[in-house]
Order: structure tokens, then sequence, then C-alpha cells
């Protein structure tokens, strides 16, 4: 009996000491894989961000005064709207909104819309897109079906922000992502339009369309019309101030009938 104690009590420590040892083993290889790994982690180089990455803007895209002026025509002639989601080369829902804040900020800056502007959180923003029909609306049949046009550059973007006092809505076009008509309506007593003037706001709309020159210019306190390029196309603006309940109202827009 006691050797068969003392062979198993031997089997019992040589088995542990081969465990022990196996353990070990393998816990050192462990070590060297991380080791080795670590090592292949931080050495991979990584590509630094050149100054043109940087820098690179999406080009700005830009339409001539006869292409403006087609649009317009359509644009005013009281076609039917087809909602449809953006084509390529159109601006998305985001990036029409973005830019339509971007195109109120900017003229919040120049001075042409006063900076209490911003300064409203507005609690509602809408946006939709829309193309025009080749069809006007009193000469639909029904049922009719109807050809779209196709050109990215035929489709605008209708943001609206607004709150209890103020409503704001902007008409982009969906290929450049520029203003072409702004609509702002206030009840707010802090939002006043009257002492700014109506010729400064078409110059620095003009700008911001990259319109220069003119060949013709109206205005008195509460409106100013300009035309360009020989009357193909102007610029609009009207608006109302001074009344007792703080109502306040400007418009501006490009239009083919200046």
């Amino acid at each position: 009996m006691n050797k068969q104690h003392i062979l198993s009590a031997v089997v019992a420590l040589l088995s542990t000491v081969i465990v022990f040892e196996g353990w070990l083993f393998t816990n050192e290889l462990l070590n060297r894989q991380h080791s080795t790994l670590m090592n292949t982690v931080h050495s991979i180089s990584v590509k630094e961000p050149t100054e043109s990455d940087i820098s690179e803007e999406p080009a700005k895209v830009t339409l001539s005064t006869e292409q403006i002026s087609d649009i317009l025509e359509v644009m005013e002639a009281g076609y039917r709207k087809y909602y449809h989601d953006p084509y390529d080369e159109q601006l998305t829902m985001e990036e029409a909104i973005k830019a339509a804040k971007s195109g109120l900020s900017y003229f919040c800056d120049k001075g042409i819309l006063p900076l209490e502007l911003l300064e409203n959180s507005f609690t509602q923003t809408n946006a939709f897109l829309y193309d025009l029909q080749s069809i006007k609306l009193e000469a639909v049949p029904v049922p009719v079906v109807v050809e779209k046009i196709s050109e990215p550059a035929y489709s605008f973007w209708s943001v609206q922000l607004s709150n209890r006092d103020i409503s704001v809505e902007l008409t982009l076009n969906a290929l450049t992502g520029q203003i072409w008509i702004a609509d702002i309506n206030s009840y707010n007593p802090n939002i006043n339009f009257d002492d700014i003037k109506a010729l400064d706001i078409v110059k620095e709309y003009e700008a911001y369309l990259g319109l220069t020159g003119g060949s013709e210019l109206r205005s008195d306190d509460s409106f100013a019309i300009k035309s360009y390029d020989d009357h193909q196309i102007g610029i609009a603006i009207y608006k109302k101030t001074g009344r007792s309940d703080h109502y306040e109202a400007l418009h501006l827009s490009l239009t083919s009938t200046p």
C-alpha cells in the first residue's frame, strides 16, 4: 500500500509539473505573439493628408444668363410641379437645408437681413424637391401622362424655417444650391426691415448670385428692380414695414420679367 501511495504521489507530482510547464510555455508563446503583433501594428505607415486634400472644396456649379432666363420662364409659366427624390448632380435634402441656412447667414452678415433673425430658434424645418413639368396647369386633361424635364437645373428645393413669430421660405436651385426666391414674414417685434435699404439688398444679392453690371434700376423705399444682360433676367426686392402689429415682410427673387 505504501508503494502504491508513493507511486500515486509521484505520478500526481509529475502531472502537476507537466501541466505547470505547459502553462508557462503557452503563456510565453502568447506573450511573444502579442509582442510581435504590437510591433507590427505600430510600424504601419499612415498617409498624412496633403494640403490640397485639406483645402479642396466641391466645385461650385454656375449657370449662364441664358440658362437662368430659360429656367425662369418655365418657373413663371405656371407649369405643373412634379415632386421627386434628388436626381444625379442635385442637392440632397441635408445639403439643401445647409445651403439655405448658409445663404440666410450670408445675408445677415452682409447687413441686408437683421442679425436677430439668426438668433431665433426655428422650431420647424421642412424641405421638399420639385421638378417643373412641360404642360401648363390650365391645359392639363384628366387623366394625363406628362414627361418631366430631366435637366437637374430645372428642379428646386423649397426649404421652410419657422417658429411662432417668423416664417422663412427659401427656394433654391437644386443644381447650384443658390437661393432664387426668399420670402420672410415676421410678427416678432425685434425683427425690423425698416432700416434696410432696398438698394443695399440688390447690391448684396447680385454679389451672392455672381451677377455684374446691369442695364436698368428702378427703386424707392419699399422696392427695387434691376435688370441684367439686356433685360434677360432681373432681381426684384419688395418689403413691408411699419405696421402697428409688428408685421414685417421681405421678398427677394430672380425674375425673367424685371
